[in-house]
């Protein structure tokens, strides 16, 4: 069943000389409880559709349909408030906050949007993803891998929708790189996520269910 869909979707960027068309009349379909991965060289516009997808990023034409709703219709109150509840993020920059520790970085979202933390649904991803004594710790006591849990963690801790990341091992060893691999099937796999990525990497894109390739702004293959 589909949760995520594009209808021609399209994303200029400049005018005249310096007109960019990032995407060009992209349609895609992303199945609910699925590993997809989109890949292609760099310029292919695989970033810039995983933002708009993700309502990062504002399409110039066409639609992103989250459970058959146009999320561009919403106003922009509620779109951040749907990015929020509705979707994690993670990226090749951690973005963890340097002065709260693991558990509290993971909550972050929860906190936010003033939601009461599921002590028991923070404690099992936490098991999962191997961060049991390191809850206490803080960003820069914790390795590039281990700090890239966290970032995943956060992203699982409201319970949401779809799970968004670009490029998440750019910045990891290539042992590591096969760690988040692993933790990413197991999120799909254990926690029934639906897991949406952006890579450069042979590896993760040959453990999804589906690799989406791109070029040009258009899409090779599916």
């Amino acid at each position: 069943m589909s949760i995520l869909e594009t209808v021609r979707l399209t994303k200029i960027y400049g005018q005249d000389k310096n007109k960019v068309e990032a995407l060009k009349d992209v349609t895609v379909s992303i199945e609910k409880g699925g590993f997809t991965t989109i890949v292609g060289p760099s310029g292919s516009g695989k970033s810039t559709l995983l933002h708009c997808m993700a309502g990062l990023d504002v399409p110039t034409a066409g639609e992103v349909l989250l459970n058959g709703r146009n999320i561009f219709s919403l106003s922009e109150e509620k779109l951040s408030m749907l990015r929020r509840r509705n979707f994690g993020f993670v990226f090749q920059s951690f973005n963890l906050i340097p002065v709260i520790d693991v558990y509290e970085n993971i909550t972050l979202p929860v906190s936010l949007d003033d939601k009461k933390i599921d002590k028991e649904y923070t404690s099992k991803i936490i098991d999962i993803l191997g961060l049991q004594d390191k809850a206490e710790s803080f960003p820069n006591e914790l390795s590039g891998g281990q700090q890239q849990r966290v970032a995943i963690a956060r992203a699982l801790s409201n319970k949401p929708d779809i799970i968004f990341a670009d490029e998440p091992t750019g910045n990891l060893d290539s042992k590591t790189a096969e760690e988040v691999i692993k933790i990413f099937r197991t999120c799909v796999e254990e926690l029934g996520e639906t897991l949406i990525v952006v890579t450069h990497n042979n590896d993760i894109a040959a453990a999804a269910d589906v690799c989406i390739t791109m070029r040009d702004g258009r899409i090779k293959h599916q």
